[in-house]
């Protein structure tokens, strides 16, 4: 349950990874083993994000409605109110300040006068508020993202005040909202029409705390080819329109990067800020399905609502503010005495997700057969990260390692990888996926596929993400509607924690043969095998197995044939894809299509990449990608292709200059399994180019397996392997 796809983008051909000697970004998720892009590839990631699913000048009090639940009579009310004359003072005083860090105290300061003023009006009386939910601390300072490693200025957070000790910096997943405030440098290139991308973000700093009145007063403050969708004209067009009236500014895209790593700190499913450019204010929606923004007012000319805008963040409660109400800091069905600290507790997001506790009704539990007992609910406690993600708009998985908890409280003696994801709605569920091949694969065969105990589907109705009611004009040019999924599987390790060579190429070739037996009499094609989803299993003790994973991406044979089928869409993870998918050929002579052999093209690659990067007796990784092999992490398609054509060459200098670092254990697998692929893969696309150049039509030359000379048999072949009769009733060799 490791991997993603890893093209993720679904505007760009090809994702972003880095070309450096360290591991790249490949995968759609980031984890803790591997490699964080570069700032610049992120916001290049970013912008592009943002400017397919971005929406614009939403109404601002439908968006303080919607996004924080404050009605619209009171809005309208707040709107009317007559604001202190220190106010301008304050304003006046701000627009004065050159130094950023004083212009943060000023702000701060300011909408702290603001706020004292809704809450000294009596119009808000009737407005409920929950006193500890409700109230925001004020928090100034600069640390360190954990998600993206990088210092972030020029940003500020709003949270809770037990989230925030007065000796300690309150981290991403307890803000409450975020807010990215434009560098000096920023606001004079954004008015003289130039803009400025800004690396250097930030993620501490706040609001100012809400109170709460008594008596009349007013209570108060994995690149996945499949998810890519390449520009058409159409898109592009809307896209310039839109940016001419709304251009993404640097300080957006602060924000943007600051909502990222907010969704990827804890389970969250949207987060909202603001965005201030000298006295321009602009309310943001983040989720995983899109960008909303409010009309931007200035508040040296409105400050009414910017008042509107404090108070109705400060009213915001956990809810309203998009923390998952599965995520909790304990079972509620715990055997403990409930105290009022613990309830408490749930009124306010966990401070980490570690040794916290997800928990799902059990009836809706997709893998539950109709006739099963069923058990109030599905409980894990989270014993670790294993994958955060590194977009905003996308898949975004999310895999946790837990504990099952079972009705008295103990332990399950089990590990488990928790997986979400939002997949668009259209995609087939890696569930009826599994589903399927339990049920036409012999049972032998499914000790080789996830053993999944829990499986569930979330839609943004179910959810109420609010974008539903901010009433935006949705089109398939801004819009994919996606879905939460859930999955709860045996935990299951890496390829290269296999800790022998032995184990590593039984591993391997596990996974060759059951990915072949579920394309042949399955009817599904994996289409994104990577280093993560061929993984090690030691479950039911014996030696361990080849355990193929993450089906997420695969697709059923019959839904191949279908031209208007999403399965179309490439994807794949760059460092493993087959160069037809990374290049795809223009002549027309053949549909453009993922077959079978471009998967078993993708296991050699997996193949030379083990070898030159694992260490089998310390299970371990490098974290170095080999110098030779960093065009393979490259999404500029040209040089991707050219490096993986080249290296298909047996006089190829980087191929020998990656095999003179063999690792140890690998030497025979270079001989036996790599070279020999090496060739076949070489012979057959030249067969594949001369019947291109031929242009010899489809019903002439099989192009699905270039004339017949790749295909399972001639790949085992090659290697010198005898498939294996799976079938229940026939004994193993």
């Amino acid at each position: 349950m490791t991997s993603e796809d890893a093209a993720r983008s679904e505007r760009s051909p090809f994702t972003a990874s880095s070309g450096s000697s360290q591991y790249s970004d490949y995968s759609t998720t980031s984890s803790t083993d591997s490699y964080d892009v570069s700032s610049s590839e992120k916001h290049r990631d970013l912008k592009r994000e943002i400017s397919h699913f971005r929406h614009a000048r939403v109404d601002l009090s439908k968006f303080v409605e919607v996004g924080w639940g404050l009605d619209r009579t009171t809005s309208e009310r707040i709107l009317k109110l007559p604001l202190p004359l220190e106010a301008s003072d304050m304003i006046r005083d701000y627009k004065s300040i050159e130094r950023e860090s004083e212009r943060r105290g000023s702000f701060i300061t300011l909408t702290k006068k603001l706020l004292a003023a809704v809450q000294d009006s009596a119009l808000c009386i009737d407005i409920p508020c929950d006193a500890f939910g409700s109230s925001a601390v004020v928090w100034h300072a600069e640390c360190n993202s954990s998600v993206t490693g990088t210092t972030r200025k020029g940003a500020m957070m709003t949270t809770w005040p037990s989230a925030a000790p007065a000796l300690e910096s309150p981290t991403l997943a307890v803000a409450k909202h975020i807010i990215a405030m434009a560098r000096r440098t920023e606001m004079i290139s954004a008015s003289s029409g130039t803009q400025c991308l800004g690396t250097d973000l930030a993620a501490a700093s706040a609001l100012p705390e809400a109170q709460v009145s008594n008596g009349s007063k007013a209570q108060t403050l994995k690149r996945s080819r499949e998810e890519t969708q390449c520009d058409d004209p159409g898109r592009q067009s809307k896209r310039q329109r839109l940016e001419e009236e709304d251009p993404i500014g640097s300080s957006l895209l602060q924000l943007a990067s600051l909502a990222r790593a907010c969704l990827a700190s804890t389970n969250r499913l949207w987060v909202t800020g603001l965005v201030i450019d000298g006295c321009k204010v602009t309310t943001a929606y983040f989720d995983r399905n899109l960008v909303a923004c409010a009309a931007p007012f200035h508040f040296d000319e409105e400050p009414a609502k910017l008042a509107l805008v404090v108070y109705a963040m400060s009213m915001c409660n956990r809810s309203a503010a998009g923390f998952d109400p599965h995520l909790r800091p304990w079972p509620s069905h715990t055997t403990e005495s409930i105290t009022a600290a613990m309830v408490r507790e749930l009124e306010r997001p966990v401070d980490d997700v570690v040794g916290s506790f997800f928990e799902f009704p059990s009836a809706i539990n997709e893998m539950q057969e109709p006739s099963s007992i069923l058990t109030s609910t599905h409980c894990f406690r989270v014993t670790r990260w294993i994958r955060k993600p590194n977009e905003l708009i996308g898949r975004s998985t999310m895999v946790y390692k837990v504990e099952r908890v079972s009705e008295d409280k103990s332990l399950s003696t089990e590990d488990f990888a928790l997986k979400l994801s939002w997949p668009p709605e259209s995609r087939t569920s890696e569930i009826e996926v599994l589903k399927a091949l339990k049920k036409k694969l012999p049972k032998r065969l499914h000790a080789h596929l996830p053993n999944v105990e829990f499986a569930t589907t979330f839609t943004a109705e179910q959810l109420s993400l609010p974008w539903l009611r901010l009433g935006l004009e949705l089109s398939p040019e801004n819009h994919e509607a996606r879905v939460l999924r859930v999955l709860a599987s045996s935990y299951y390790h890496k390829l290269w924690e296999a800790g022998s060579i032995e184990a590593f190429k039984q591993a391997w070739l596990d996974c060759v043969e059951c990915h072949h037996e579920a394309w042949k009499r399955g009817g599904v094609l994996h289409r994104d095998l990577s280093e993560d989803n061929i993984m090690i299993s030691r479950r039911g003790g014996g030696d361990p197995k080849g355990l193929l994973n993450d089906w997420d991406m695969a697709s059923f044979v019959e839904a191949l044939k279908d031209p208007d089928s999403s399965a179309h869409k490439r994807i794949g993870t760059l460092p493993f894809m087959a160069l037809d998918i990374i290049y795809p050929t223009t002549l027309t002579v053949h549909p453009r299509e993922h077959w079978y052999r471009h998967d078993l093209e993708s296991f050699f690659w997996i193949l030379v990449w083990a070898a030159i990067h694992y260490n089998l007796k310390e299970k371990t990784r490098d974290k170095e990608v080999h110098p030779s092999l960093v065009p393979w992490t490259s999404d500029d398609v040209n040089t991707h292709a050219f490096a993986k054509i080249v290296f298909l060459r047996p006089w190829d200098d980087l191929a020998q200059l990656a095999f003179d670092d063999i690792k140890p254990g690998f030497e025979e697998v270079l001989e036996d399994w790599i070279d020999p692929l090496r060739k076949l893969i070489k012979d057959s696309r030249e067969s594949y180019g001369v019947a291109l150049a031929k242009r010899l039509p489809s019903d002439t030359f099989d192009y699905s397996t270039c004339g017949g000379a790749f295909t399972f048999e001639t790949f085992m072949a090659a290697i010198k392997q005898t498939p294996r009769v799976w079938d229940d009733d026939i004994p193993l060799p």
